[in-house]
């Protein structure tokens, strides 16, 4: 089943009635036997519904449908306008080459081979926008291989946060044609560590490819330097 017969299934499954905003999705095992599909194919499709805003992740808890409650909004909301691109950047650094280190040993074949998956749909869009949504999800599959519920809801976080305005516009302004094959190519290099089980080879490859990206940013803003420390 293609994607987007699969999103179209989950759609109908949101609008018939049959589950109400806020009530929780069975849990994937059930939802990937009773659409026939597998699991890694069925993450894909969440991820976009969610990037979409139909529906929203509690790890740990499960997935639900429509919007996150007010409260985790305004949450992050005080998050975002608190904080910077660059310090987000310093907390993926942090954080991903780690679980990249992780993922390396604990990743499912399904889910490596879903992490090229999105490699290929991201250097297939036709526009930053699109390539930000499979680079993020990219990342968050990365995130889930790594099995540690704590440090995905971390990165979970910093994706949402990637989907505030200053960061597109930076995105924009920083990423071109040849910058998103570098950024291609940088996580074809990660994946393959991972495939191989390599643990310091992908905490290294996902740290250079990080440090690529915060460097790209610093090269159209001054946001989060010395000079200009807030936004």
């Amino acid at each position: 089943m293609a994607t987007k017969d699969l999103i179209e299934q989950l759609n109908k499954m949101i609008s018939d009635g049959r589950f109400p905003k806020q009530s929780k999705l069975p849990p994937e095992r059930e939802l990937s036997k009773a659409l026939n599909v597998t699991r890694a194919r069925l993450r894909k499709a969440l991820a976009l519904l969610e990037a979409a805003g139909k529906i929203w992740r509690h790890v740990g808890k499960g997935t639900f449908v429509g919007s996150p409650p007010t409260e985790q909004i305004l949450q992050l909301s005080s998050l975002t306008q608190s904080t910077n691109p660059m310090e987000i950047m310093e907390l993926r650094l942090v954080i991903e080459p780690r679980l990249a280190g992780f993922a390396a040993i604990r990743a499912t074949p399904a889910m490596i081979t879903e992490m090229y998956r999105c490699v290929e749909k991201s250097e297939l869009a036709p526009d930053i926008r699109t390539f930000e949504l499979w680079d993020a999800t990219l990342h968050r599959t990365i995130a889930e291989a790594a099995h540690n519920s704590l440090l995905s809801s971390v990165m979970n976080i910093a994706n949402a946060m990637r989907q505030a305005k200053l960061w597109g516009q930076l995105k924009e302004s920083a990423v071109t044609p040849e910058k998103m094959k570098e950024y291609s190519s940088q996580h074809h290099d990660c994946i393959k560590a991972i495939e191989a089980r390599d643990v310091t080879g992908a905490e290294c490859l996902m740290t250079e490819h990080l440090e690529t990206v915060r460097n790209d940013l610093l090269s159209v803003t001054t946001i989060g330097s010395k000079k200009d420390p807030k936004l």
